[in-house]
């Protein structure tokens, strides 16, 4: 196979067919090898279904391009090839070139595509009369899950699936070769340059009768499950309270997606909570449940450490044990993650409810002054967070998370801000660090999720409470010394008010119930509080980096980058 070679190859209805589409492709130019022409070849199949015609064709030619052309185009631009070669060219991992595409919504219409691409044209039935519709303007070339198949080319060959219905075939061909580790990009092309005209409607805009429609996409859909519905690992961490553990598996349990993996990391004292799964566990034998043989009091963080590092899914739900989500949440976050064609979104979260031990409600925990859902970039959520002292995102159950994103240090981490690993609010400074990235969050209008509280909660004792408080103004200093959010002292000064303001009232409280092992933030809490009061910054800075040793943390992981690591 010679590395530019390439093969016309012609789907026909019919010899006079053929002979148009001949007629219509001789002007085509054909990408130079270097200083001499690429060979080329014309083949033509007649008469057979589309995914028959392309793979006799692919079988008949050894060219490394493969150019396929339907029989409803008209004409075609002469550097239609020119075009898509510079797409092969720029993206190494480009296995197929169309002209119009999209991003593929959950369960594979991709009529309903979120993001369209590239340049659809077709003869409106009056005499030089064309329909014209460009896609969304982006980046050069952006890769796309649904195409449209008048025009092809591919450079890999993957078997044509002969299976499908002629509407999602070059769709299914993306699949294929999303398997095979190989992206499919639309040529950009400007309203002058079209590369094709076809005699008939893309099948973006196509009325077909609904029940075909939807026997095609059935069927389209059951042979690519898995690249359609990415795994989603669903984590519950559990310890103890073993009524509420299984309530959270059973809301796991009941979701609507089709492909999730549940996993279980047990580090409870005792093994009830071993014994109050055991039916489920007897009947659902895809569970993969671990006893870590916890000790008292220990941190859920090993824990979800362990978790975040066995699942297998791109996309990860940490379900606390007290908590439940609802059957629709992970196909609606998915369906945002799915259609994310600039990779952009690192969260989906939602509204959700406040039950209680029985699971009665307490109302909806509503931070949001929107309706609909909304898409935040990360810096401005970032500072709303930082600013406002409010964890707006919401808990870890409340969230879908893209776990590649978690990766630090060749393991998947949570709970680490700017090189700070805290232990009381592990959710925010996940969505900080996830936000200091440049990452998007997607809030959802809906309430996919519960929020238990009770009697045991850790999150309410003064210790941890106290812990939180610390860990407010910690953020505030890691922030200002890296330059994320917080990028002015103005800022900065403000930020330390607001907190000293909302940690007024809570003093007398950890000042009548904090535990012995709490006495030591407790003194540097009210020497932060004092620092603030006085407006004596440095100091404010001094006293938080001090506490954050206190806590483990590494001085050059904290520092570095930052002027104040040459000071230490």
């Amino acid at each position: 196979m010679e590395e530019k070679s390439y093969a016309i190859i012609l789907c026909a209805r019919d010899d006079a067919d053929a002979e148009r589409m001949t007629r219509m492709i001789s002007s085509l130019q054909i990408p130079r090898n270097g200083d001499r022409p690429s060979p080329a070849e014309v083949i033509k199949v007649i008469g057979e279904r589309r995914a028959a015609a392309c793979n006799a064709a692919m079988r008949r030619s050894r060219a490394r391009y493969k150019v396929y052309i339907g029989p409803e185009v008209t004409q075609v631009n002469p550097k239609m090839l020119i075009f898509a070669y510079r797409v092969f060219d720029s993206y190494e991992r480009t296995g197929m070139v169309g002209f119009f595409g999209s991003s593929l919504p959950l369960g594979g219409d991709f009529r309903k595509a979120r993001w369209t691409y590239g340049h659809a044209v077709w003869e409106d039935g009056q005499p030089d009369t064309v329909q014209d519709v460009m896609g969304v303007p982006g980046s050069f070339a952006p890769r796309v899950q649904a195409l449209d198949g008048a025009v092809i080319v591919t450079r890999v060959d993957v078997p044509w699936d002969e299976a499908v219905d002629d509407i999602f075939l070059a769709t299914a061909h993306v699949c294929a070769l999303a398997r095979e580790g190989y992206e499919t990009r639309v040529s950009n092309t400007s309203e002058n340059e079209r590369a094709c005209i076809t005699s008939r409607p893309s099948p973006y805009f196509w009325q077909v009768d609904d029940a075909v429609f939807e026997r095609a996409r059935r069927t389209f859909a059951a042979r690519y499950a898995d690249v359609l519905y990415p795994l989603v690992s669903i984590m519950i961490p559990a310890y103890n309270q073993p009524r509420f553990c299984r309530e959270a598996l059973e809301s796991a349990l009941a979701q609507d997606y089709p492909n999730i993996e549940i996993l279980i990391g047990d580090d409870s004292t005792d093994d009830r909570v071993k014994k109050a799964l055991a039916p489920i566990l007897e009947t659902h034998t895809d569970i993969r449940y671990q006893y870590r043989g916890g000790l008292p009091g220990e941190v859920t963080g090993a824990n979800v450490r362990y978790l975040l590092n066995a699942c297998r899914g791109d996309y990860v739900n940490l379900l606390f044990h007290d908590d439940l989500i609802y059957p629709t949440k992970i196909s609606r976050m998915m369906a945002y993650f799915v259609e994310d064609q600039e990779q952009e979104i690192a969260i989906v979260t939602s509204r959700r409810d406040s039950i209680d031990e029985e699971g009665r409600p307490l109302g909806e925990i509503n931070r949001y002054r929107w309706s609909g859902d909304r898409i935040f970039r990360g810096t401005a959520l970032g500072r709303e967070i930082l600013l406002q002292q409010a964890n707006v995102i919401g808990e870890m159950s409340t969230v879908l998370l893209k776990r590649s994103l978690l990766q630090q240090g060749g393991i998947y981490e949570t709970g680490i801000f700017c090189g700070y690993r805290e232990r009381s609010m592990g959710d925010t400074s996940t969505w900080l660090e996830l936000m200091r990235a440049g990452h998007a969050c997607v809030f959802l209008g809906e309430r996919l999720s519960a929020f238990r509280k009770h009697a045991e909660q850790n999150g309410q004792n003064s210790d941890t409470l106290l812990l939180c408080s610390l860990d407010w103004l910690n953020f505030l200093v890691l922030a200002y010394m890296h330059g994320a959010f917080v990028t002015d002292a103005a800022m900065f000064e403000a930020g330390c008010r607001r907190w000293r303001t909302q940690i007024m009232e809570s003093l007398p409280v950890y000042r009548a119930g904090i535990s012995e092992n709490g006495q030591e933030g407790l003194a540097i809490l009210e020497e932060e509080f004092d620092a603030v009061a006085a407006e004596d910054w440095d100091r404010v800075i001094a006293l938080s980096i001090r506490h954050m040793e206190t806590m483990g943390a590494d001085p050059a992981a904290i520092l570095g980058g930052t002027p104040y690591a040459d000071a230490r």
